[in-house]
């Protein structure tokens, strides 16, 4: 996945914003921007009736909140984060009082918590490497997280071959899962040996989604909850990404490379009968079911970045 640094390059380029299809045939061919700011990152609350992303609207790249059946089309879009860090990548507690994101200070990016309000800020990751993509744990007891701190010779900045990759950049290949507690205590890693980034807990938590990369190869994989019986789920092909779970865990929505670039695909949760959703202009990444299993929620990169809503297939 391109880090955040890589993706303000692309962003700042063009603004753009979320649009919503509905009654339609897969692939879609064709989807139409609502809003033109930069909006990415985005994950339903766990009532389905708010979005909480990272947003440009009100000046930097902060953690924003809108309600999902808006037709404002972002204009009461409320800012929740503050401060001169730029952060990235928030995911909704369980029980949808707290959000987890990250924020990026000198170049270092660690995990924060906070209330669903914004208040009452607490960072938990502190001096254990590069920190990213945060998601809880389905008791909210912890988050799990992707970390550089268990890489022998992890750098943040080491991008050497990354013009050659599709998905993903050098720096992921010393990236490992772990979980913390919310209060910064009781470090436990999962994996080892790199590559492993973008996870979430199944609905259920006995099984971790995770995209495995290695060198130009990234697929998607699942392990035990434990981090045991790890296993590839993309079969031969070798440029999938961004993997999430369907509400009731029976299936898998992604993104894979092909002819028309990065484009949203569905399988079951084995792997098995994988289907094209978009084959529309663009890059599209980080789908996300909607909780109560309708809808799908994903950024597309044109130029700028956009979000894009969509009706799940049935």
């Amino acid at each position: 996945m391109r880090s955040h640094t890589n993706l303000l390059t692309v962003v700042t380029l063009i603004c753009a914003g979320m649009a919503v299809a509905s009654s339609q045939q897969f692939p879609l061919q064709h989807v139409q921007p609502l809003t033109y700011l930069v909006d990415y990152e985005a994950n339903w609350s766990p009532d389905g009736r708010q979005i909480v992303l990272i947003s440009n609207r009100h000046g930097g790249m902060k953690v924003h909140l809108l309600d999902s059946n808006s037709d404002g089309k972002g204009s009461d879009m409320r800012q929740i984060s503050y401060g001169p860090d730029e952060d990235d990548s928030p995911a909704w507690s369980p029980d949808g009082r707290r959000i987890a994101f990250v924020s990026i200070h000198a170049g270092v990016s660690d995990i924060f918590v906070m209330g669903s309000d914004g208040k009452n800020v607490r960072q938990v990751t502190r001096g254990i490497g590069q920190n990213i993509h945060p998601m809880w744990t389905p008791d909210g007891q912890r988050i799990l997280f992707n970390t550089t701190f268990f890489a022998r010779q992890a750098t943040s900045n080491d991008n050497e071959g990354d013009e050659r990759r599709v998905i993903g950049e050098k720096r992921d290949d010393s990236i490992d899962l772990a979980t913390i507690r919310t209060d910064g205590q009781d470090l436990r890693q999962l994996t080892q040996g790199g590559g492993f980034t973008y996870a979430s807990y199944s609905p259920d938590g006995k099984f971790i989604l995770h995209r495995h990369q290695r060198s130009e190869l990234s697929q998607i994989f699942v392990m035990n909850a434990d981090g045991s019986g790890d296993h590839n789920l993309s079969g031969a092909y070798t440029t999938d990404g961004w993997p999430a779970w369907s509400p009731d865990g029976r299936m898998i929505v992604f993104s894979r490379h092909v002819a028309n670039g990065l484009q949203i695909f569905v399988m079951n949760s084995d792997g098995s009968a994988a289907r094209q959703l978009t084959d529309a202009p663009g890059e599209f990444t980080n789908p996300r079911w909607s909780p109560d299993g309708k809808k799908i929620l994903c950024g597309r990169r044109l130029g700028g970045t956009n979000l894009i809503v969509f009706d799940a297939p049935n």
